[in-house]
């Protein structure tokens, strides 16, 4: 996965190298600002990039030796970014002193090795724009940013053009309405896109989501596309017209392996290693428990010390220890 400038609208060829992560920066930013990130062949924001679970010690305070230890185990594996601060960071159950000290300690640890990017957005528009505005000064490469509790495009629109203005920071647009209760369309993307500089990709969690992945590409956007939820639709997402994934996946080796194998054109390796993978998916990606389920998952592999969620988040217990067990093995992972 190659790093280029925010907004080249002239896709490499497909021969181009599909593999060569974290390569030279490329340009600057048409506006000035340095806008840069890993893209996908095509030149389009793209690659595995992890949402990060918050670490905490059995007792539920914040564990920075953990998230500094999960940092650099998650790089290793070859991610070619690392999201802090999400709904699977437990961000709602942070004070702003801790949402600093995760970002600081994340972006610390990473080095430059990696881009980190943070959860911003809110209700308010000038506090979401103000949060944003402390990311980056906290070291984020760039935002995640939900839409506004609004029905109105208009104000959507709005939205994002005061961070766009007031920032000009890469903004992942976070497209999930079963937990936004916003549904954008993807004519609305496609013209966030076109209109805003710092709208550079979508994290499209819509679902379905492949119809919206084939219709952006049919209105011709150009807007990077990662999905989500889990992982469980990569590879139907990619050959759609995703650039990559952008989830919480706790073996992300797994979606390296496949979205690489994807650009280099190894469509049978990426079939093998996605349909090998789904059981994890599926069981990790339950509501209520699929937190827990990965914290405990980076507990076993050695990541993090404890599997804790804070209250009132839901623990493993025995019975989904078990079930992990028997999941774990049958993909080989054991």
């Amino acid at each position: 996965m190659s790093v280029g400038p925010a907004r080249d609208d002239t896709a490499p060829s497909e021969t181009s190298a599909a593999c060569a992560h974290r390569a030279a920066p490329g340009d600057a930013h048409q506006r000035g600002a340095a806008m840069e990130y890993p893209t996908s062949p095509a030149g389009r924001f793209g690659g595995v990039h992890t949402i990060m679970p918050t670490p905490f010690t059995d007792d539920g305070a914040l564990d920075l030796a953990s998230l500094e230890r999960l940092t650099d185990f998650l790089i290793g594996l070859g991610v070619d970014g690392l999201v802090v601060l999400g709904v699977l960071g437990e961000a709602p159950k942070l004070t702003e002193a801790e949402r600093d000290a995760v970002l600081r300690t994340t972006v610390a640890a990473a080095a430059g090795r990696v881009p980190v990017y943070a959860g911003a957005g809110g209700a308010g528009t000038a506090m979401a724009v103000a949060r944003g505005q402390s990311m980056l000064a906290g070291g984020a490469a760039g935002l995640l940013v939900a839409p506004p509790p609004t029905q109105s495009d208009a104000v959507v629109r709005a939205f994002y053009q005061a961070h766009d203005e007031a920032l000009g920071a890469p903004l992942i647009l976070h497209d999930y309405p079963a937990v936004t209760g916003v549904r954008m369309s993807a004519e609305l993307v496609a013209e966030l896109h076109a209109a805003l500089p710092s709208v550079v990709v979508i994290k499209l969690e819509e679902t379905p989501s492949l119809p919206k992945v084939s219709r952006l590409r049919e209105l011709g956007s150009e807007i990077g596309i990662v999905g989500g939820l889990g992982g469980g639709f990569l590879l139907e997402e990619l050959m759609r017209g995703a650039d990559g994934i952008m989830t919480g996946l706790s073996y992300p080796e797994l979606l390296v392996e496949i979205v690489d194998a994807w650009h280099a054109g190894d469509v049978g390796r990426a079939r093998r290693v996605f349909y090998g993978a789904c059981p994890l998916m599926r069981y990790e990606f339950q509501p209520g428990i699929g937190l827990a389920i990965r914290k405990e998952i980076y507990r076993r592999r050695g990541a993090i010390a404890s599997a804790h969620v804070r209250h009132p988040g839901a623990q493993v217990d025995d019975h989904v220890r078990g079930e992990l067990d028997a999941v774990l093995a049958a993909c080989g992972l054991a």
